[in-house]
């Protein structure tokens, strides 16, 4: 992987796609009945000694360490409308750098149902997503508050798999980013659920993202996670969560591990 400066696995571009971690906490194409409510909140632990080079080789790389716990809440306004934020607090460690700690991206928007028909649902989704710059990220922008817009095509459909319920989840999506330091970037998420038992829901989830277009100073870059992870309703409003994801393929980007646990709160 030569040239230490821009073949290091590019920090900029590598810290830029790790703390956008793919394993945000998403509802899926589906809406919530009017008046009822969803909230996740997920603390999560992840690691990096490895990274993909601009050619996809792997090699070392300076040691990443982060904690971050993310809040997902969703309330359903009608049956077809869904007013969504979400939020996160991190704590980032690079075995070159000084430690990074603080909110990362806040985000509010909606999910509008377009259309259903037996076990298949087609909706859109709109965020607004801000944060003030941060140094490991941007160094040149560092203190400024930065903007980004993601407009987002979900479908989901509900099925019976051997005699258990199941559903697979689809989401493309675009985000789009102000100023010219970070690149757009195009997301590709992927749901399989079943249960196996009725108060067990197993979740294999896959999450890409590619950059897209050109920016000062910044290598292009994807990264792609796979995520497993189970879901025990302990009561009719309360489950919990536990997981793991890792990042199976990538360019410009760390060979990320960690794991998660969460707690979905339903009312």
């Amino acid at each position: 992987m030569g040239g230490a400066g821009r073949r290091c696995v590019g920090w900029a571009g590598v810290v830029l796609a790790c703390l956008t971690l793919a394993s945000e906490a998403q509802a899926g194409a589906w809406t919530l009945p009017a008046g009822s409510g969803l909230l996740i909140a997920t603390p999560l632990v992840s690691r990096a000694d490895h990274g993909f080079g601009g050619e996809r080789d792997r090699a070392r790389v300076p040691a990443f360490r982060k904690a971050e716990i993310q809040v997902l809440a969703e309330y359903g306004i009608t049956d077809r409308f869904t007013l969504r934020g979400r939020t996160e607090l991190r704590d980032v460690r690079r075995e070159d750098a000084e430690p990074l700690t603080g909110l990362g991206f806040s985000e509010i928007g909606g999910r509008i149902r377009v259309w259903q028909r037996g076990g298949l649902v087609v909706s859109t989704e709109a965020n607004l997503r801000a944060a003030e710059a941060q140094e490991i990220v941007d160094p040149a922008d560092d203190g400024l508050w930065e903007g980004e817009y993601e407009g987002r095509l979900l479908a989901g459909y509900g099925f019976e798999l051997a005699g258990r319920a199941a559903f697979v989840d689809l989401q493309g999506a675009y985000r789009a980013r102000g100023g010219t330091t970070r690149p757009d970037e195009v997301r590709i998420d992927a749901t399989l659920g079943v249960r196996p038992v009725p108060r067990v829901l197993v979740l294999a989830q896959s999450f890409s993202t590619l950059s897209v277009g050109a920016a000062e100073d910044r290598d292009g870059y994807d990264y792609h996670k796979a995520q497993l992870s189970g879901v025990l309703d302990v009561t009719s409003r309360v489950a919990v969560q536990l997981g793991g994801f890792a990042t199976v393929a990538g360019r410009n980007a760390l060979e990320e591990h960690g794991a998660l646990a969460a707690v979905w709160l339903r009312f």
